[in-house]
């Protein structure tokens, strides 16, 4: 996953179906490639501004599926341009921005999606630019946003890449543009095998009932690999766990973004001194699990906890988070991964705190790749 926005259009000079003529390099020199260049960290590509060897429907049609936005302009409608809509619309639920020329007529398809008009005056590019900019943001800004009609009818639809998980340990660090002793970081590999990170962030639901043993999610590891077994491995006592339930008491429920702290139990051989359990996700009867509204909070109110009182003999410089959001949640990974690394490298620049790295765990290939994209354009930070 990148951050690069593929812009979707006819080339040259084309007819409308009015025989109006349109320089299409034109708007996309002059009013598509600055919006977009004006959004930090976002870079604008047409497949004419693609040197490489190769087939160019190849990658085309990687951009289509791997770019973070696309811009269509859907003026003289081109079967080509439509062709390519309809891909997009297939395999990503958003971000994709339809405009058209003053004037165009409308196809009864996609007569119900929002489309930004434009003439090439001035004032036109202007107020085009300014639209296309704000509906740009407000998607990136909104993890859950749907702008595909296929995905507003199949919201259940998965299509991507076939991840392949990491079981290498593995650190890729980001420091600080404005104070480079601090540092985000991601760390791959199996958790047993992790020893960084002083605490240790834990997902629950706004119950804070941990996942069981026979679980997929950091809930359901960090139980198993805290309890204590025998030697035949079996569990003997769920020390964090018990633990939650002794400091819940007889409270069902707590704030979305509330932080529970319990000892580390078997995970102290790994370095850890506490574990922190974060009200990340709230359930519903017969629906399931949603991330709570606000994941930057969550980020946050770890954060502000290892500056308490009664962590101050232990010095605490490190916290290991999940990317909240993206296990029972369902949330997606790379929108919710911003969110999370902004709030941290935002908190980091603004608190004074014993922290010195915040590291964020990722499992697979894939959200790897979608991290360090990420981390690549995230305004304050710089590689290692």
């Amino acid at each position: 996953m990148n951050q690069l926005c593929f812009v979707i259009m006819p080339y040259g000079k084309k007819k409308d179906i009015d025989g109006k003529e349109t320089d299409f390099d034109k708007v996309y020199k002059a009013l598509i490639r600055p919006a977009v260049s004006a959004i930090p960290g976002l870079q604008c590509e047409r497949c004419d501004d693609i040197e490489l060897p190769g087939w160019i429907h190849e990658r085309m049609l990687r951009h289509i599926f791997e770019d973070r936005v696309a811009i269509v302009d859907t003026s003289t409608l081109n079967a080509n341009v439509f062709y390519e809509l309809g891909v997009r619309h297939a395999l990503r639920k958003s971000v994709t921005v339809l405009i058209h020329k003053k004037g165009t007529s409308w196809p009864f398809n996609i007569a119900d999606l929002n489309s930004i008009e434009y003439s090439m005056t001035p004032a036109g590019i202007a107020l085009a630019q300014e639209k296309i900019q704000t509906m740009i943001k407000n998607a990136l800004d909104e993890p859950d946003n749907v702008d595909s009609l296929v995905y507003h009818t199949l919201p259940n639809l998965v299509v991507q890449k076939a991840p392949n998980r990491l079981t290498k340990t593995e650190i890729f660090s980001f420091s600080l543009v404005k104070d480079a002793s601090k540092q985000i970081a991601f760390v791959t590999g199996d958790r047993e095998d992790i020893l960084t990170g002083d605490v240790w962030v834990v997902s629950e639901n706004t119950n804070m009932q941990m996942d069981s043993f026979y679980g997929k999610s950091t809930s359901a590891t960090v139980r198993y690999l805290g309890a204590k077994k025998d030697e035949t491995g079996s569990i003997v006592e769920d020390t964090i766990a018990d633990e939650l339930r002794r400091k819940m008491g007889s409270t069902l429920t707590v704030n979305p973004a509330s932080v529970i702290p319990t000892s580390p139990g078997e995970l102290e051989r790994n370095g850890v001194r506490w574990i922190f359990h974060v009200a990340a996700v709230a359930g519903e009867p017969r629906e399931g699990y949603r991330p709570v509204s606000r994941i930057d909070q969550c980020v946050k109110n770890a954060l502000r906890r290892t500056s308490d009182k009664e962590f101050e003999k232990d010095n605490l410089r490190s916290i290991l988070f999940p990317v909240f959001g993206t296990g029972p949640g369902g949330g997606d990974f790379q929108a919710h991964a911003e969110i999370c690394v902004k709030a941290a490298v935002e908190f980091l620049e603004g608190t004074k705190s014993s922290i010195e790295t915040v590291y964020f765990y990722v499992w697979s290939d894939v959200d790897l790749e979608k991290a360090l994209a990420v981390a690549r354009f995230q305004e304050g930070l710089q590689r290692s």
